[in-house]
């Protein structure tokens, strides 16, 4: 009787093993076609069996929620009209949507080299462009002129290093915007020049008027009144004031057109942000503003013209001590920060904040709402960033306004 059991012990332990055996041969291999369909009577045998097909069942439902999720994930990359191309360091590409397939005329790409022959220019852009960087590029694709945005995300999968780079044409956005912000200038340039022409214009005819007789002859300036050349003197000095703004305005414009080009050299953070504390240290006392500054905490550089970016901060901090003015208790923090690979400098101040009207007005040349102001601060210092391939933007409500330069 023992030995019968022993026997039918072994058996039992024998047909699990094998069981346990072939679910785990058929998880290696992958294949979940496989099915336990309850052969044995036994009811341990059953619920082990059952068991079995419920882990199976749960592995084909992941893979089908695997495939499903892959095949939506694939219909997405070769709907979008942006061109994705992600490759390795080797230059092995994994991935060339439809957009890529068209952007270089080209159905398949295995690796970089042929996208090199093709485009020289941008294919050394995909290459060297660093994670998180984005830049405009302008090629010709068979006489069509297109200005590409490139932007690079870089990831590791399993310790292998990958490059995902996304192409976006955005020509029409630029000339869209192009032609709203030349709108804008011929608006502000219009206004600025009528100011100025309109005095002169009526000023010079009431002299003109005053100079002639009710016939249009000449008058000799013996017959002119005293009352009359006190006038004429007063338009003259009119005219003359309004020309020499007139002079001073065009001659910003020229300032702004004709910005040499930048000596790059690394620069100190640490000591980018001292010398401006220094420099306004004096005029910020005189004011009763509370300005300090934040030094990062570690050591940040930045390739840079140190000129101008200073130009660039003396215009944004003067700003910022225009707008705490009416303020009682004045603050004003410059600060930086490292972030995604891109040193940022702030300017922060408690001022009111700039008006809602204003917001979309703030970086057009000559638009001001100082009475004293040209209206060139600010459009200067994009075009500063714009040479240093970094960009100027700011955040602003009734608390304050912080303007922020990347890098």
């Amino acid at each position: 009787m023992v030995i019968l059991l022993m026997v039918d012990l072994f058996r039992f332990i024998d047909r699990s093993n094998r069981e346990f055996a072939n679910l785990l041969e058929a998880l290696k291999q992958q294949d979940f076609t496989t099915s336990y369909s309850g052969k044995f009577y036994e009811k341990s045998f059953r619920d082990l069996e059952s068991s079995f097909n419920e882990i199976l069942d749960q592995y084909r439902g992941a893979r089908m929620d695997q495939a499903a999720q892959y095949q939506y994930l694939q219909t997405v990359i070769e709907h979008i009209n942006i061109a994705l191309v992600c490759f390795n360091n080797a230059g092995k590409v994994f991935l060339f949507n439809q957009a890529a397939a068209v952007l270089f005329r080209k159905a398949k790409v295995e690796n970089l080299e042929p996208l090199k022959s093709i485009h020289p220019t941008l294919h050394q852009l995909m290459v060297n462009l660093r994670a998180g960087q984005r830049e405009v590029i302008k090629i010709n694709r068979e006489g069509e002129l297109l200005q590409l945005s490139v932007h690079v995300t870089e990831f590791r999968v399993r310790q292998e290093k990958f490059k995902l780079v996304s192409l976006q044409n955005i020509r029409q956005e630029l000339e869209e915007q192009e032609l709203d912000s030349w709108q804008k200038l011929i608006r502000v340039l219009t206004h600025e020049i009528m100011n100025s022409v309109t005095p002169v214009s009526s000023l010079s005819a009431a002299i003109n008027e005053m100079l002639t007789d009710e016939e249009g002859r000449r008058r000799e300036l013996d017959t002119i009144s005293r009352d009359d050349l006190d006038d004429m003197y007063s338009s003259l000095e009119t005219i003359e004031e309004r020309s020499k703004g007139l002079l001073n305005f065009v001659s910003d414009y020229k300032h702004l057109t004709r910005l040499p080009k930048p000596v790059f050299e690394d620069i100190s953070v640490e000591f980018l942000l001292n010398h401006m504390h220094r420099l306004f240290k004096k005029d910020m006392a005189a004011e009763n503003i509370d300005y300090h500054v934040q030094v990062p905490a570690h050591q940040m550089t930045i390739c840079a013209d140190s000129m101008m970016i200073q130009q660039v901060l003396i215009n944004l901090i003067k700003n910022a001590m225009e707008a705490v003015r009416e303020r009682e208790e004045k603050s004003i923090v410059l600060s930086a920060e490292s972030r995604n690979e891109k040193v940022i400098i702030h300017v922060r101040d408690n001022g009111k904040g700039i008006d809602a009207e204003d917001l979309e007005k703030v970086f057009i040349p000559f638009y001001t709402t100082k009475k004293k102001g040209s209206g060139i601060g600010l459009s200067l210092s994009k075009q500063i960033m714009r040479l240093h391939k970094g960009s100027i933007h700011f955040q602003s409500d009734e608390s304050g306004t912080v303007f922020n330069i990347e890098f």
